[in-house]
């Protein structure tokens, strides 16, 4: 009987199971970028500054322990995030392009600072 229960709702199952994962991937890439914020802030407080676009991915290696399940400058859809500094290193934005990977469409997460 259990097996006909699945087999008889296997597309809710599949649909429900797709979103739990898009959700999953959306708290994960919020926490992480909320994280490489705080860091960034704390950088900004300690030196004056934020580092420099060009040195992000330096940047974050030398803060961030390596994580051998992706890499740490990539969101939880593959896609390498989008770090810019302002040319007086004052302010900074942030991007994750979301599941599509397309910059500067809906999906995309950003954090401004400070």
């Amino acid at each position: 009987m259990a097996a006909g229960l699945v087999v008889g709702n296997a597309d809710k199952i599949e649909e429900f199971y797709n979103e739990l994962i898009a959700t999953t991937q959306k708290v994960t890439t919020a926490g992480d970028m909320r994280s490489i914020t705080m860091m960034l802030d704390y950088q900004y407080v300690k030196k004056g500054r934020y580092p420099r676009t060009d040195r992000f991915p330096r940047w974050m290696e030398e803060n961030f322990k390596e994580n051998q399940l992706r890499s740490l400058t990539k969101d939880n859809w593959g896609n390498e995030l989008v770090y810019e500094a302002s040319a007086e290193r004052k302010k900074f934005v942030l991007i994750s392009k979301g599941p599509d990977g397309i910059r500067d469409t809906e999906d995309d997460m950003k954090v401004t600072g400070p």
